[in-house]
C-alpha cells in the first residue's frame, strides 16, 4: 500500500503516519530500509549521533531526482532541507560530489533545478542504496525552487 492508501484506510494524517513509522522502526518491527519501500513520506535515520542544525522535511510523493551527468540514473528524494537531501536509488561513495537535477513540476508549481552536493553517508541494503548529501552549490533560482518544493511537497517534523 502507498502512504496515501494507509492514511485513508486508518484515517491518519501525514504526521501521524510518520510517527507510526518511527515507532515501528524504534520497536524493531521494521527496518529503515524496509520502510523506504513504502512510497511517500517519512523515514528518518535511526542512529543520529548529533542533532541536525536544520530540520529536514520529508517528501510525501515519489519525487524523482537525477544524476545530472547521467540522466538515466534516477533516484527518489526522501527528505530535504536547504542544506541537504537524502536520496534513495543513486549510489555514491562517501566524500564524492554529484550534480543532481530535481524534477518536481509533475507534482507542483516547482521548476526543475540543479544543485551540487557532497555525499556525507551511504548505505546499501538488499540492493537499495540510500545516501545523505550536503548541498555545496546551488543557484539563487535553484534555492528559490528548493524552498518552494519544501513548502508544497514536504512535511516537517
Amino acid at each position: 500500500m502507498t502512504n496515501q492508501q494507509l492514511m485513508n484506510k486508518y484515517e491518519v494524517s501525514p504526521n501521524q503516519l510518520q510517527n507510526i513509522f518511527k515507532q515501528l522502526i524504534r520497536a524493531g518491527v521494521i527496518g529503515e530500509i524496509e520502510a523506504l519501500d513504502v512510497p511517500g513520506p517519512p523515514h528518518e535515520k535511526i542512529h543520529i549521533s548529533d542533532k541536525r542544525k536544520q530540520r529536514r522535511s520529508h517528501v510525501f510523493v515519489q519525487l524523482p531526482v537525477y544524476d545530472a551527468q547521467n540522466l538515466l540514473d534516477q533516484g527518489t528524494v526522501l527528505d530535504v532541507s536547504e542544506k541537504g537531501v537524502r536520496i534513495s536509488g543513486i549510489p555514491a561513495p562517501v566524500g564524492s560530489t554529484k550534480e543532481f537535477m530535481v524534477q518536481a513540476d509533475e507534482f507542483a508549481d516547482v521548476f526543475p533545478f540543479v544543485f551540487e552536493a557532497c555525499c556525507q553517508w551511504s548505505m546499501t541494503d538488499d540492493d537499495n542504496c540510500v545516501a545523505g548529501f550536503q548541498i555545496t552549490t546551488i543557484s539563487d533560482g535553484g534555492l528559490a525552487e528548493l524552498r518552494r518544493l519544501v513548502d508544497v511537497l514536504a512535511v516537517t517534523d
